[in-house]
């Protein structure tokens, strides 16, 4: 719990998550009037619910610590997993054009979020030039991130999808400085195989190869990557990207 109260208690100027989050490109004295209006949240349990679908939107979220998943159901009611949010990621921006959220974002472990006022963060992002851009990436970075998921689903086969699923998550961590060919991830198969649009028979099959192959390693939340370029090669990633 040290790591949750820790991200709980720490203010914007000093956040280990400023290069990922809001506060980026921002001078001292803006991040401090930026953290006048943050509302550091009560940690979520495992279970419980940032928000859900159809509530009013009323802030944008930054996960400080923990992992959001968000979802929706279709029309038939099966589960859409849209993704899962790690520290420094921001959530929400989907309801800006509706004003009510179209997903439900519910923590998967304990979760730490802050809060940002949507109409006090547009006041203040008028004034500060920088943090209306940083707003604008944001919205940027959601999009390009759904259409590289929709991209995936059509253009690679299952086992290139779960290697892609794991070197993802592997390069978000090493963005955030975290260790990343090593972490702890608390994300079930059967999560990942809504989210890549597979089985999970046929996720823990590719997991069993990869872990064979000596490639990667992943049993009870615990990821372990024992050759890079081989899971890179496995993802069907080029050398450059």
């Amino acid at each position: 719990m040290t790591e949750i109260k820790s991200a709980f208690n720490a203010s914007c100027r000093n956040c280990g998550l400023q290069k990922v989050c809001f506060p980026t490109g921002l001078v001292k004295s803006d991040i401090d009037r930026l953290d006048q209006i943050v509302d550091r949240k009560t940690p979520l349990k495992k279970g419980e619910y940032l928000f859900q679908a159809d509530d009013a939107f009323v802030s944008l979220y930054a996960i400080r610590a923990g992992v959001i998943k968000l979802y929706s159901f279709s029309d038939t009611g099966e589960e859409v997993i849209h993704g899962f949010y790690l520290p420094g990621d921001v959530l929400g921006v989907d309801a800006l054009a509706t004003k009510r959220h179209n997903m439900n974002a519910i923590a998967i472990d304990t979760v730490s979020v802050c809060a940002l006022p949507f109409d006090q963060l547009t006041d203040l992002s008028l004034k500060i030039p920088s943090l209306n851009r940083q707003i604008m990436m944001v919205m940027s970075k959601e999009v390009n991130e759904g259409r590289s998921h929709s991209e995936m689903l059509i253009k690679r086969n299952a086992d290139q999808r779960v290697a892609q699923f794991i070197w993802s998550m592997a390069e978000r961590y090493r963005t955030r400085g975290y260790v990343c060919d090593e972490f702890r991830l608390n994300v079930l198969h059967r999560d990942v195989a809504i989210h890549l649009g597979l089985t999970p028979e046929t996720v823990s099959r590719i997991l069993a190869k990869l872990h064979a192959e000596n490639i990667v390693t992943w049993k009870k939340k615990e990821v372990k990557i024992h050759n890079e370029e081989a899971l890179r090669a496995s993802a069907g990633r080029k050398e450059e990207d």
